[in-house]
């Protein structure tokens, strides 16, 4: 995987390259300061990943965030930021693909750049518990029934509307019934948020195991 480097301040930018360049997958092609234009330079190195340091998270972010995944559909994007707003979180993930606490330790680099490659998302574990920290998991937990749970721990796992039928025996407008009453009691959560909350609580058939000891996505056994 191609990386670039975008990153403050350059002895720590360096100091990630030196270790990443101990991963037999990585191959650094640039570091750049985040203040440097990194849209010409990802034009030019055509990087499968950047890493970004962010010292302040605001509105504008969510905005050049998002111009990053409308111009480089392809690219993948890993931030290294301190903890943020849970409001923030929400609003950042649907344009990146990975998200690392400063305070994390630096062998969450690499783990976050294999889970990304291999799933296409990463938050590390501190990034989890601010992901929920104003959505109270138990009382989730409860307004859910035994069908819904069901539901969603398939629907996490399928790909399609349908394929979540035939696994259930039932019909797709039934599918689309639970899956929107579910959504109601578990608020606005995307597609990463409820994936989550159901490896949180279980609600992954026996069939899948998770990939990532942290955030516990899953993928097929068979």
């Amino acid at each position: 995987m191609k990386i670039l480097i975008a990153y403050d301040q350059k002895l720590v930018a360096e100091c990630i390259k030196t270790y990443l360049l101990e991963n037999q997958y990585s191959q650094i092609v640039g570091i750049v300061n985040n203040a440097d234009n990194p849209f010409k330079h990802i034009s030019e190195l055509k990087p499968d990943l950047v890493i970004l340091e962010f010292k302040l998270w605001s509105i504008e972010f969510i905005d050049y965030a998002s111009n990053l995944n409308l111009n480089f559909p392809h690219l993948k994007i890993l931030v290294i930021s301190e903890l943020i707003s849970q409001e923030l979180m929400v609003k950042i993930m649907p344009f990146i693909n990975g998200y690392i606490v400063k305070s994390c330790s630096a062998e969450k680099i690499i783990r976050a750049i294999q889970e990304i490659y291999t799933s296409g998302k990463y938050l590390c574990p501190k990034a989890i518990d601010k992901f929920f920290s104003c959505k109270n998991g138990e009382e989730y937990e409860s307004k859910l029934t035994s069908r819904e749970k069901q539901i969603l721990g398939t629907w996490i796992t399928e790909e399609t509307y349908n394929a979540v039928a035939n696994t259930l025996n039932i019909s797709e407008s039934t599918v689309r019934t639970h899956l929107k009453n579910i959504r109601e009691k578990l608020g606005s959560l995307n597609h990463l948020q409820m994936m989550i909350y159901a490896c949180q609580h279980n609600l992954i058939s026996d069939k899948h195991k998770p990939i990532c000891p942290n955030c516990r996505f899953s993928v097929s056994t068979s």
